[in-house]
């Protein structure tokens, strides 16, 4: 049996340029604007937000309507390596397309706060159905967001629901049950 060694050689850096360039010049063609606003935003744009109760629907001006369906509490058990056991709070949403044009809703945000501070973490444990997909004039889209959260009984929180980026945030407000 034989064994073949192969090594690759070093190549040398290209030499530089003959032509010098002169200084004080670039060696590209962009030049900064003279406007510093024509260099485009620097920041994300503030989203406007509308506010209500657990149990009522919030109109957007896009006339996209959002409501939080039903709020249960539930124990998730674990399914996969990696996923933590515990109390959760299952959150239901619907968005109904009240506009003339289809809306997506693929990249649809919820989040769950508790007045004193406390955040529901996020988990794919359990009934979670986030929205997806494409919402047509006069149709609604469901999801189920499932939020870690210890104690849940009783809480105070706030429910925000970003349908899409860039997009106005429904914020609903209530007592966990």
């Amino acid at each position: 049996m034989a064994l073949a060694l192969v090594t690759a050689g070093c190549t040398a850096a290209p030499e530089a340029s003959e032509t010098p360039t002169p200084e004080g010049t670039s060696t590209t063609d962009w030049t900064p604007p003279a406007d510093d606003e024509a260099a485009g935003p620097t920041e994300a744009p503030a989203l406007t937000e509308e506010s209500g109760a657990l149990d009522e629907p919030i109109t957007l001006s896009t006339d996209m309507v959002v409501t939080v369906d039903e709020v249960s509490t539930i124990t998730v058990e674990p399914e996969t390596p990696g996923e933590y056991a515990g109390p959760a709070v299952v959150v239901d949403v619907s968005v109904t397309n009240d506009s003339d044009r289809a809306q997506s809703v693929d990249s649809a945000v919820v989040s769950l706060t508790t007045d004193d501070g406390d955040i529901g973490v996020s988990t794919t444990a359990g009934p979670n159905e986030p929205l997806t997909g494409e919402v047509a004039a006069g149709a609604e889209a469901t999801g189920t967001y499932v939020f870690m959260l210890d104690p849940t009984k009783g809480r105070s929180v706030k429910i925000s629901v970003n349908y899409a980026a860039g997009e106005p945030v429904a914020t609903f407000a209530g007592t966990l049950p």
